[in-house]
C-alpha cells in the first residue's frame, strides 16, 4: 500500500503516506499507549489496540474514528483482520481473545481457554 502506519506511547497514532513520508492523519482517542496496529485487507481501515483495553477503528482517507470495541478487562497486546476484512480479533492479557464485526464494532464470541 502507500500508507504506512505508527502507534506511540503517546496516544496516538499516525498515517503516513509511504511515498513522501507526509503526515496525513494523527489518530487521537486512547488514554494510554497504543501497542499494535493493522491495516484491514482492503487498506481502508486501520485497527488500533491499546494499554487502556480498547481497540479502536479509523477511516484511513478520513482519519476519523469509525468505533470503539469496548468489553476486554486488560490491556490489548494483539489485534489482526481476517482475509475478508469484515471480523477483527483482539488478544488481550485479561486471557481472552474476543471476535469482533467491523461493521458494528459489535463482539460476536469471545474465546477463552488460554492460561498465561
Amino acid at each position: 500500500g502507500d500508507k504506512i502506519v505508527t502507534g506511540s506511547f503517546d496516544k496516538t497514532a499516525k498515517l503516513w503516506d509511504s511515498e513522501t513520508g507526509q503526515l496525513l492523519h494523527t489518530l487521537r482517542g486512547h488514554t494510554t499507549e497504543i501497542v499494535c496496529l493493522a491495516f484491514d485487507p482492503h487498506g481502508a481501515v486501520v485497527a488500533t489496540g491499546s494499554m487502556d483495553s480498547t481497540a479502536k477503528l479509523w477511516s484511513v482517507a478520513e482519519g476519523t474514528e469509525l468505533c470503539s470495541l469496548n468489553g476486554h478487562t486488560a490491556e490489548i497486546v494483539s489485534l489482526n483482520f481476517n482475509n475478508t476484512g469484515d471480523k477483527i480479533i483482539t488478544g488481550s492479557f485479561d486471557h481472552t481473545t474476543k471476535v469482533w464485526a467491523v461493521d458494528t464494532g459489535l463482539c460476536l464470541h469471545t474465546l477463552a481457554g488460554h492460561r498465561g
